[in-house]
C-alpha cells in the first residue's frame, strides 16, 4: 500500500514508540492453544472426571496423590493405554474493506473457526507399588501428562485475512491482500517418572510424597517446503507484493527437569464414609534456545537466539469424598492450574507494519505484539461411582465431569505516544486481528463415563471415555494385585 505523511502525521509519528515486549509466551498462533492433561491417569480417574484424589486407591496414586499409596496393602502392579481425538480451537481474524475513499475505515474485524485435529495413541501409565512394612509403602510410577500436536497441513494455518477492496480519486484496489500463514507442526510432549513413598500416621491417616524426573519434548517442524515459518504477504501496489519469510526452530532443549508431589489422605468418619484428599505437584524448569532466521523484524535484529524456560504448570487439589450407602461413593474437588507460568520468558517473533492514530494515521513499522500470560484456571471435577456384586465378581459403574476453563493466551497490538497514550494499528487493522487471534480459547464442559470389574479378587480392569467440544478421549487399564 503506498502511503503518504503530511506535517501534521510527522510530529504526531514523533511520539509514536513500540509498545512493551510479549510476556511469559512464544509468539506462536498455534502454541497459543496448548493443552495440558493435569488429571489423574488411569480408566478410573477418566471415568469418574478425574476427581480422584480423595479415593485414590490403586497403583496410579503414586502421582494423583501419593498419600492413596497407604491404601494398599499387597504388591500392585498396574498400566493404562488410552487415545485421544483432540480438536485444536484455532481462529482466522478476516475483515474486508470496501466503499468510496482510501480513508474509509475496515469493518469490525470477526474471528472465523480454523480448527484442527490431531489424534494420538499410547501407554499413558504403567507403575508398581510394593508395601515394605504395615505402614511404609513404595510405589514407582511412569506417565505421559502432556501430549500437544498441531499440525495444520501442507497450506499452513492462516490466522490473519485481511482485504482492501476500496476505491479513491486514483483508482481501486482490487482484492489487496494482507495475510499472516503459519506453517510446520508443533510438537509438546512430557512424561514422567515419580519414586513415591506414603506413610500411615494412624489407621485413619496418611501422607505421601514423591520425587519425578520430567522429559519433555518440544519441536517447531517444518514441512515438505521448508522449516517451521510464519509467512506475512503484503500488497503494496496491485504488482508489488511484500512477501517475508520468518523462521523459526528451537534448540539446545535438554527438557529434563526434576520435580515433587506431595499429598495427604485422611477419613474423616470412621471406615472411609468420608475422606479428605490433597495433592501438589510441581516441577523445575527446562531450558532451550528460539532461533529466528528469514526475514528477521528489524525490532528483533541482534536477537535471533534467545534462551526461554519452559515448565510443566504446578498444580494442586483438595477433594471431598462420601459413601452415603454401601457400594455407592460421590467424589468431587476442585483442582488449580498455573497455566500462567508454562513459559518463562518474553519471546515476541511476528512484527506488524500499518498506520496507526488518528486519520489518516501514521505510518508504524516493525510493531510487535504484547502477549499476556495464560491465566490460572480452576477446574471443578465431580465423580460417581457404583458398585455391584455379581458372585465373586465386583462390577463397577462410574460418571464425571469437570470443566475446562479458558486458559489460552490473549494478546494487543499498539502503540505509544510521548504521554503514554495507546493508538491501535488499524489501517490494516491489525490490532483487531492479533486480539482475534489470541483470544484466550474456550471453555470446555466434559463428560465421562465407564465401567470396571473384579474378579478373582486380584484382576481388575477399568474402560472409560471423555468427551467434549475439543475432542474425545477413551482409555483403558489393567491392575492385578499379588
Amino acid at each position: 500500500m503506498t502511503r503518504r505523511t503530511t506535517p501534521r502525521s510527522l510530529a504526531v509519528l514523533l511520539l509514536l514508540a513500540a509498545p512493551g515486549a510479549a510476556r511469559a509466551q512464544i509468539d506462536s498462533a498455534l502454541l497459543s492453544k496448548v493443552v495440558f492433561n493435569l488429571e489423574s491417569p488411569g480408566g478410573k480417574s477418566l471415568a469418574m472426571g478425574g476427581a480422584f484424589t480423595a479415593i485414590a486407591d490403586d497403583a496410579t496414586a503414586g502421582l494423583a496423590n501419593p498419600a492413596g499409596l497407604g491404601l494398599l496393602s499387597t504388591v500392585e502392579a498396574g498400566i493404562s493405554a488410552k487415545r485421544s481425538d483432540d480438536v485444536v480451537g484455532l481462529v482466522t481474524a478476516r475483515s474486508t474493506a470496501t466503499g468510496s475513499g482510501f480513508l474509509t475505515p475496515y469493518p469490525p474485524v470477526r474471528g472465523v473457526n480454523s480448527d484442527i485435529e490431531s489424534a494420538a495413541s499410547g501407554l499413558e501409565f504403567a507403575g508398581v507399588v510394593v508395601p515394605v512394612s504395615r505402614r511404609f509403602v513404595l510405589g514407582l510410577t511412569y506417565a505421559e501428562n502432556l501430549r500437544f500436536e498441531g499440525d495444520p497441513g501442507d497450506e499452513g494455518y492462516q490466522y490473519v485475512e485481511l482485504r482492501d477492496n476500496r476505491s479513491g480519486s486514483v483508482g481501486t484496489r482490487r482484492d489487496f491482500l494482507f495475510e499472516y500463514r503459519e506453517y510446520g507442526p508443533v510438537s509438546l510432549t512430557n512424561r514422567v517418572l515419580a519414586l513415591s513413598a506414603a506413610w500411615r500416621v494412624t489407621d485413619r491417616v496418611r501422607v505421601g510424597a514423591g520425587v519425578t524426573w520430567n522429559q519433555t519434548r518440544f519441536e517447531l517442524g517444518g514441512d515438505a517446503a521448508g522449516p517451521h515459518r510464519i509467512v506475512s504477504l503484503a500488497y503494496l501496489t496491485p504488482t508489488i507484493v511484500d512477501v517475508r519469510t520468518l523462521t523459526l526452530s528451537v534448540e539446545d532443549f535438554a527438557g529434563q527437569s526434576w520435580g515433587g508431589v506431595l499429598g495427604v489422605h485422611a477419613d474423616l468418619v470412621e471406615g472411609g464414609a468420608v475422606s479428605v484428599g490433597a495433592v501438589f505437584r510441581s516441577a523445575s524448569r527446562a531450558e532451550g534456545t528460539l532461533v529466528l532466521g528469514g526475514d528477521v523484524p528489524s525490532s528483533l535484529q541482534g536477537q535471533e537466539r534467545r534462551r526461554f524456560t519452559f515448565s510443566v504448570p504446578r498444580d494442586a487439589a483438595l477433594g471431598l469424598a462420601v459413601r452415603p450407602v454401601p457400594g455407592l461413593t460421590v467424589s468431587a474437588e476442585g483442582q488449580w492450574v498455573d497455566y500462567g507460568g508454562v513459559f518463562g520468558e518474553e519471546l515476541p517473533v511476528s512484527s506488524f507494519d500499518g498506520l496507526a492514530g488518528p486519520p489518516p494515521g501514521v505510518p508504524v513499522e516493525s510493531v510487535l505484539p504484547d502477549l499476556s500470560r495464560a491465566e490460572d484456571a480452576f477446574v471443578p471435577r465431580v465423580g460417581l461411582e457404583y458398585v455391584a456384586t455379581a458372585g465373586s465378581t465386583l462390577l463397577a459403574f462410574r460418571l464425571g465431569y469437570h470443566r475446562e476453563p479458558a486458559h489460552g493466551v490473549t494478546a494487543d497490538l499498539y502503540v505509544t505516544d510521548a504521554n503514554g497514550a495507546r493508538y491501535d494499528v488499524d489501517d490494516p487493522p491489525y490490532s483487531q486481528a492479533v486480539r482475534t487471534v489470541y483470544d484466550g480459547g474456550r471453555a470446555d464442559d466434559r463428560f465421562s463415563g465407564g465401567i470396571g470389574a473384579t474378579v478373582f479378587r486380584n484382576l481388575s480392569f477399568d474402560l472409560a471415555f471423555d468427551v467434549g467440544r475439543s475432542g474425545r478421549v477413551v482409555a483403558g487399564s489393567l491392575f492385578y494385585r499379588f
